[in-house]
Formats: C-alpha cells, structure tokens, sequence
C-alpha cells in the first residue's frame, strides 16, 4: 500500500505549493486591483469576478507545466503570464472588442499619447498639453473618474517617488491623481500596476508582455512624467 508520504504526486503537489506561495503576495494585490479597475470603470459587473477565483484557475493551469519550470523566477513570471491571460480574456469578454495589433504596437501608440500630452477638456474632447498648462484646470471634473482607494493612491506616489514621502497630497492633489490614472491607456494603466501593485522589474515586465525592455522603461518614464508635470 503506497503512504502519502511516498506518493509522487502527493509530493509533487506540495513542493509546488511551496513553490507558488512565494509568488502570490505580490500577484493577488495586483489582480485584485486589477479588478476593482475594471469594475469601478464599467467594463465589468460589480462582484461577478473574485480575484481567488481567477488566481486559483491560474495556478491550475501553471501546476501542468510546472515540471517545465524548474527556476522559481520562471515559474513566478510565468504565474504573472497566466493571470494577465486570464484577465485579458475577460477585459475582451465584457468589453465586446479584441485589440487587433500586437502587444508592442499598442504600447508604441500608447508612448506616443503620453509623450504629447493629451489631456481632456470639459467636453471630454482630446487637446494638446499646450492648450492647458496643467491638469488642474479638469480637477473639479467627477465625471468617468476611477477614485482609487488610499493604499493604491500611496503605492503609486511611493513606488513613482512623485513627491515627499513625509508629506500627504491634499484634496486637489488626490483629485488630479485620479484623473491621470484613470486617463492612461488600459495597456499602460496594467503595466503601471505590475510595476506598483505586482512589485515587478521592468526587465520581469518585459518578459511577460514579450516586448523589448526599452518599449516598458520608456512608457514607464512617460507615466511618471505625466505624474509628475501635473501634480507639481
């Protein structure tokens, strides 16, 4: 009679737990941030998707090709890859579109928004940075605005160093911090949040969007940037 204690895939199951453990602090924050995103911006019912859940179908995918990735580096960028997988699928569900060019090609359009400025007027048309000084002239504009919760609005400002740590940003600060998270591109907004929320390099990044380094240390200079120019 075979004990647990000999049983191979008893064994293989719990190394791998061991395994997986260490990589889901930093992945469940990031998913489960993900999803108040897309919830609070519409794209999906309130409550319809838990982040265990979609966690939990990930690591059950990543448990079959765990016998392939003997690094513990690998198997947790490659546990990243299966969560961005996941929540791509359901962004395309609930949306009702698929994003047509590659990953490469919508970071590119993406860099080239930020790096001109674009900003929104009252009338939510598109202007160029040289029409408006700052971002404060939308501050007291609520409408179409992800409000993000304090821990998300710290690890942004720390994670981004856009200001003193030993200093909180008053109500207008908040206000504009908002309206430029809500204001980046999905697939910038999701790299920003692998960055802050998933504790990633941009090296580790890179590796799981497959594009080049240059393409995600770029877009991450534009977003603080933008930050930056707008909360002074």
């Amino acid at each position: 009679m075979t004990t647990e204690a000999n049983n191979p895939t008893d064994k293989k199951s719990e190394e791998f737990g061991k395994r997986v453990l260490s990589a889901v602090p930093h992945i469940y924050p990031y998913l489960k941030h993900r999803l108040y995103i897309a919830e609070s911006s519409g794209i999906i019912p309130r409550n319809m998707y838990k982040a265990n859940g979609l966690l939990d179908d990930a690591i059950l995918d990543l448990y079959e090709e765990s016998d392939q990735l003997e690094d513990d580096m690998k198997l947790k960028l490659r546990l990243f890859a299966l969560v961005e997988k996941r929540l791509d699928e359901l962004y395309e569900k609930e949306s009702f579109h698929k994003d047509t060019m590659s990953t490469s090609g919508i970071l590119r359009k993406e860099l080239k928004t930020l790096e001109e400025n674009f900003f929104m007027d009252a009338d939510e048309d598109m202007v160029m940075s040289e029409d408006l000084d700052d971002i404060s002239y939308h501050q007291h504009d609520h409408d179409k605005t992800v409000v993000l919760y304090d821990d998300a609005q710290k690890n942004i400002i720390q994670t981004l160093e856009l200001t003193d740590a030993t200093r909180n940003l008053d109500k207008d600060e908040r206000i504009i911090l908002n309206k430029i998270y809500t204001w980046l591109p999905r697939k910038t907004s999701n790299i920003l949040d692998l960055f802050v929320f998933g504790k990633m390099s941009v090296d580790e990044i890179a590796e799981i969007k497959a594009v080049n380094r240059e393409e995600i240390q770029q877009l991450m200079l534009a977003v603080r940037k933008s930050f930056r120019k707008n909360l002074g």
